[in-house]
């Protein structure tokens, strides 16, 4: 059980920490935690803005992996009092900060397909 996850891959976007599990190694599993957000993420801040906000995680799709190991290949994170990116429409593209080139902006529920 995991007690930190990089929600966003290779960012620290959205980092989830102080993961309190339940169901772990069922076929879905569910954790209550804090998450780090760098509200700079996109758009143009020159050295971040970061806050802590509740955030909910659900884990599922148990697949199997190479050395005879499992893992959960799907991963929807909530935040419980809304997007911490507020103000931002989800549908709005970013102009090339440090998001990239016309990367879309996390909506405030998504879920993330997970790799072994």
């Amino acid at each position: 059980m995991p007690g930190i996850v990089l929600v966003v891959c290779n960012t620290d976007d959205i980092t989830a920490r102080n993961l309190i599990w339940s169901d772990w190694g069922k076929p879905t599993a569910t954790a209550k935690g804090s998450a780090t957000v760098d509200l700079c993420a996109y758009e143009d801040c020159a050295s971040g803005d970061y806050a802590s906000v509740p955030i909910g995680i659900t884990v599922s799709k148990i697949v199997h992996c190479p050395k005879n190991t499992w893992a959960y290949s799907m991963l929807r994170y909530v935040f419980p009092n809304g997007s911490p990116f507020q103000g931002v429409p989800a549908s709005v593209k970013t102009p090339g900060y440090s998001a990239g080139q016309d990367q879309p902006l996390p909506p405030a529920n998504q879920t993330v397909s997970l790799t072994c």
